[in-house]
């Protein structure tokens, strides 16, 4: 109707998740855990289902991090943790050298026999017996990554059968098992959490996560580490130095400088 402007009410949801949003930044720094969906309910004068809706659409954003039987967390503007994937840094050095609060929840220390996809990098026969770690790797008390670990038993046995408890396995090998180790090829590719990734590393069902896997060489070429890491981007950010190769760069310049053909064009 002429003469009257069109007011546009927002909906519950927006005006709700506008409010938090503001309380979240004006009231509370990074890491800070935000009250029980009770208690927020209460506050805005709300039902439940529309503050698990928008702190679901606050995590969406990386605004805020829920872990599963612990608590709703304001996220940091910057990963907890930074490594970058040309240092051959494990993951509990790496959360060491943040200099955060490490913890490591073991799920699994035991022998187990190989499969293809574990005994194939390990150059080892099928079914053969290596040392199986399997971890829970946090920072500040955040699940920062879910670690496997595989060494040959063959390893262990040359060295007296060391037995592995905790810490870096990286410093196993090398203080305990007496090896140098010169670092290896990593793979990282990205997938989805499935159930059980989602409950260990407390996010959800089909949030993302970076995968990485690398076996571990001695100075001599000999594989005695498999490891396939499950890292958290949100608290766990990986970066690579990337540089030109010196004959690549000289190839690229010397095509440069060549003729053009007879009647192509000039650059």
């Amino acid at each position: 109707m002429a003469g009257f402007a069109r007011v546009v009410r927002k909906s519950l949801f927006v005006e709700v998740r506008d409010r938090i949003l503001e309380s979240v930044q004006s009231r509370y720094q990074p890491g800070d855990r935000l009250p029980s969906e009770p208690d927020l309910a209460e506050a805005f004068g709300v039902s439940r289902p529309t503050i698990r809706e928008v702190l679901r659409s606050l995590e969406g954003d990386g605004l805020i991090r829920r872990v599963h039987g612990v608590g709703t967390f304001v996220t940091r503007n910057e990963p907890i943790v930074s490594s970058q994937l040309d240092v051959d840094l494990g993951i509990t050095e790496a959360v060491a050298a943040a200099h955060q609060r490490l913890g490591v929840q073991v799920l699994r220390i035991g022998r187990k026999r190989a499969q293809q996809e574990i005994a194939e990098p390990l150059d080892l026969s099928l079914g053969s017996m290596v040392l199986w770690i399997e971890r829970v790797i946090k920072a500040n008390d955040i699940a920062a990554a879910y670690t496997i670990d595989a060494i040959p038993e063959e390893i262990l046995t040359a060295a007296g059968d060391p037995a592995y408890v905790e810490g870096s396995v990286y410093r196993f090998l090398e203080v305990e098992c007496r090896l140098e180790l010169e670092g290896g090829l990593a793979k990282v590719t990205a997938l989805n959490a499935d159930r059980r990734l989602a409950r260990l590393l407390g996010v959800h069902p089909g949030n993302a996560l970076i995968r990485m896997d690398q076996v571990e060489r001695t100075a001599d070429g000999r594989p005695v580490l498999y490891s396939s890491e499950h890292y958290v981007p949100q608290i766990l950010d990986l970066t690579v130095r990337r540089t030109r190769d010196a004959r690549r760069r000289q190839i690229s310049v010397a095509a440069g400088q060549r003729e053009p053909a007879a009647g192509g064009p000039m650059s």
